[in-house]
């Protein structure tokens, strides 16, 4: 065997970094989030690094399944995976996972300028329900949905007025139940989750349909219906419903009161949701276009959405005693982790 020559490519150069870090994005409980060059393709990144700080086994496990879990989704609503490993950093080994860059902000930044548009939050709501029923399929539950984890782009796509992904499924767990948190604690922002949630009760996937429907009251009203403390903001739902607005056209109470029903029983499934925002969408093109009026619900978009409007009825919540419960803290700004 002969030794490689001087100008073998082999040999010559010395190996680079795959990634160049550009700038810091965001941080969140667990992670810190860069934009980064990837080197051999040429392409920006987002590249989320684990902090290990005081790291218990869970966080461990819980890391690991998350970077795992990412790897197998593959979904235009979701925020891609291209690469994961390990890197030093101040002689520690720190965990990484390589994902597509959204070109954008988060939902959270873009309502804390004002709210949006119906045909805006129909679009959005219409591809993050797309997106759970892509996920429930696979029984995984989200758990966090919040307009932190929703990041958009505002280039129209697949005829949506703009592109919304879902983001971090570091509390996510199995239909199953298995979980990695110990029993009876809390995953998700007090302000989203569901009543079960708040109760300990099983946690299944109609839990996420209530999420997104308190994500999308806050994009039509440009405010959050549970504030206060997480423990406050947590009790609340279980003494009220949430305030739907009385202005709003019939279809979007009627589903935003299915949604948010106390009993998960009485949701609607998210693939439901996104068929019955599909028919709003409809509903607005044509009004938009003058055939029936602007600004009124086409009265066919009821009749168009078949059983799925006749499923959504009227929520009533009865006041619940319930032990303290630990809630995850929301973040805030541009999308972390």
């Amino acid at each position: 065997m002969t030794d490689p020559s001087p100008s073998d490519p082999l040999t010559a150069a010395p190996p680079r970094l795959r990634y160049d870090f550009l700038d810091h994005l965001g941080s969140g409980g667990m992670a810190d989030v860069y934009r980064a060059r990837d080197t051999e393709l040429g392409r920006d990144v987002a590249i989320k690094v684990f902090r290990e700080d005081d790291d218990t086994v869970a966080d461990r496990q819980r890391r690991e399944r998350e970077i795992h879990l990412l790897g197998t989704l593959n979904h235009p609503g979701l925020v891609g995976v291209h690469d994961a490993g390990t890197l030093m950093h101040d002689g520690r080994p720190r965990r990484y996972i390589v994902m597509e860059l959204v070109e954008g902000r988060s939902l959270a930044h873009r309502l804390a300028r004002s709210p949006m548009k119906p045909r805006q939050v129909a679009d959005v709501g219409a591809q993050l329900a797309d997106a759970l029923t892509y996920v429930h399929a696979r029984s995984i539950v989200h758990r966090d949905l919040k307009p932190e984890n929703v990041l958009l782009d505002e280039t129209p796509t697949f005829g949506y007025t703009l592109l919304a992904k879902l983001a971090d499924f570091g509390v996510a767990q199995f239909v199953d139940g298995s979980r990695l948190t110990s029993d009876g604690a809390i995953m998700g922002t007090a302000a989203y989750i569901s009543p079960e949630q708040v109760r300990g009760e099983a946690v299944g996937t109609p839990s996420d349909v209530y999420s997104l429907g308190l994500v999308i009251l806050e994009s039509l009203r440009g405010e959050r219906e549970y504030t206060g403390s997480a423990v406050e903001a947590a009790l609340a739902r279980l003494h009220r419903p949430p305030s739907i607005p009385d202005d709003l056209p019939e279809e979007w109470r009627a589903l935003l009161v299915a949604m948010t029903h106390d009993d998960p029983a009485k949701r609607p499934t998210a693939h439901e949701v996104a068929a019955t925002l599909r028919d709003i969408i409809r509903s607005m093109i044509i009004d938009g276009r003058g055939k029936h009026g602007r600004g009124h619900p086409r009265a066919g978009a009821a009749r168009a959405s078949g059983t799925r409007t006749a499923m959504l009825a009227s929520s009533a919540v009865g006041g619940l005693a319930i032990a303290v419960v630990a809630v995850a803290g929301a973040v805030s700004g541009v999308w972390a982790p």
